[in-house]
């Protein structure tokens, strides 16, 4: 017989792991990272114990819903992504390395099957400071803004403008389609715009959208009626998509 966190009993492993995920600090602990990791960016771990969670209303319905469920995940995160909390969140947290690579050979759409420049992407990630499967404690990594520094930030630019130089690339080809399916000229605003939301969408400060605008009109409308004005305008397309992925607004998810 044992006491273990006030229960007394032959109590064995299993037992144990049932009064830990009976403790109201374990469920917190979990909804904390669930938050951290789907919503929005947190303090680092260690400062848990002293400060407070971004959105303590957010955290007390995770905990809530983890208790009345008697830790059933599912129960949690149904309750998370029905949330308000969670449908308002945009760009609220830094893309990890392994989600920013991730999304920038999605957005390029390339390779769609398996190709040597896959054996590329591990060691993309970690010098961006995230080598998978191999944290550096038991902690996992430290998140957020903790992310970006000027050499991980330098390696994320880099890694995501070789994605989109190639215009031949299907994700490459899929925006340039979608931009002159119109057949109409696109003001350079309107270029601006359509681009961002087909990168996203993405949400640029105004400082990033007149550096986008003035870019575009520089060499005015984007059109498409002959071969040469597509080949001229996809170029365009391709120079404006790398400024976009090494914008800061890209960095968040």
């Amino acid at each position: 017989e044992k006491t273990f966190l006030g229960r007394t009993g032959p109590l064995n492993g299993e037992d144990i792991i049932d009064v830990i995920v009976g403790e109201e600090s374990c469920a917190r602990f979990i909804s904390r990272h669930l938050y951290n990791f789907f919503v929005a960016d947190e303090p680092q771990v260690p400062a848990w114990s002293i400060e407070p969670p971004r959105d303590p209303a957010a955290i007390d319905a995770l905990v809530a819903a983890f208790q009345e469920s008697d830790g059933d995940m599912r129960a949690v995160m149904r309750a998370l992504l029905n949330s308000d909390f969670f449908k308002a969140a945009r760009f609220a947290r830094v893309k990890s390395p392994a989600e920013f690579v991730g999304g920038a050979v999605k957005l390029a759409d390339w390779p769609r099957m398996p190709d040597p420049a896959i054996n590329g992407w591990s060691p993309a990630t970690t010098a961006m400071g995230q080598k998978l499967l191999d944290s550096p404690s038991v902690e996992g990594w430290h998140t957020g803004k903790e992310w970006l520094d000027g050499g991980t930030l330098t390696e994320r630019v880099n890694f995501a403008v070789e994605q989109m130089m190639d215009t031949s690339k299907p994700g490459v080809q899929s925006i340039v389609t979608r931009l002159g399916a119109s057949g109409n000229a696109l003001a350079p605003a309107e270029f601006v715009e359509r681009c961002l939301d087909l990168s996203g969408p993405l949400e640029a400060s105004d400082d990033t959208k007149r550096v986008l605008e003035e870019f575009a009109s520089e060499d005015g409308p984007l059109v498409f009626g002959t071969d040469d004005e597509r080949a001229t305008s996809e170029a365009r397309v391709g120079r404006m998509l790398q400024l976009i992925v090494a914008s800061p607004e890209y960095q968040f998810a």
